[in-house]
Order: C-alpha cells, then structure tokens, then sequence
C-alpha cells in the first residue's frame, strides 16, 4: 500500500504542473499493482479540491473528486476527532517544521497504517522520515 498525497493527486490533474509527466509515469506503475493499492484521506481530498478549484476553477475540482469517488482501488481513510487531536499534539511536538496541518494528519496515518512510502512531491514526507516516490 502507498499514500497518495495532495501534491501527486494535483500534478495528475494538472497537466501543466512540473510534476505532471512523472506523475504519470508512477501512476502507471501503480496501476501494474507495484506498491499496492492507494491509500489517501478526507484531509488531503479537501486540500486538493481546494487548490484546483483555487487555480483551475470548479470544473477541474468536480471531475477530479468524481473520479475518486468511482475509483475501486482508493482506500480512504476519514480524520476523525481522535486523529485531530493527536496531529494538534504532533503539532506542538515539532514547532520547529512548517509543514501544513493536513501534513501532520497524513503523517500520522501513515504511522498507524506502517507505510513507509509515499507518491508525494512533497519534500516535508522525507523530513517526516517517510519514502518520497517516484524518485
């Protein structure tokens, strides 16, 4: 299993984005089953929609989380109040990162769930002591 984060969710759709074509390339890969299946969260969603309907409008938005709501092969998991708390506390603990709240949410269940790898252009994962992919 690998967690998709919001930077990889974003260059997928974007295909102007610097990330696009290796994002792409992964995803392949991905599809093939290397790493297993996709695991990602309401968080990184939100964030996501978020930032193509900031920078692409709506319509971008929509049919993304259209085609994450038909996939089979997402496995989502759903912040709730307990995982809040704790990434406010993980939050206190590392003062010195400036990493965003979804971040800290996503390395949490990253812990949980024993992944050590992440399909992210998010350089915070290896700070977080995560594995970014693709390389």
């Amino acid at each position: 299993m690998i967690f998709v984060d919001t930077s990889a969710w974003y260059a997928l759709e974007v295909e102007d984005d610097s990330n696009h074509r290796s994002a792409k390339t992964f995803l392949d890969q991905l599809k093939r089953g290397r790493y297993g299946s996709l695991l990602t969260t309401d968080y990184v969603l939100d964030e996501t929609l978020t930032l193509l309907s900031l920078r692409r409008g709506s319509d971008p938005a929509l049919r993304f989380i259209d085609k994450i709501n038909r996939s089979k092969s997402i496995h989502m998991i759903w912040i709730d109040s307990s995982i809040f708390w704790k990434a406010v506390d993980f939050m206190k603990d590392r003062k010195d990162k400036r990493w965003s709240f979804t971040d800290f949410t996503s390395f949490l269940i990253m812990k949980q769930t024993k992944l050590t790898n992440a399909f992210t252009f998010d350089e915070n994962f290896e700070q977080a002591g995560f594995v970014p992919l693709p390389e």
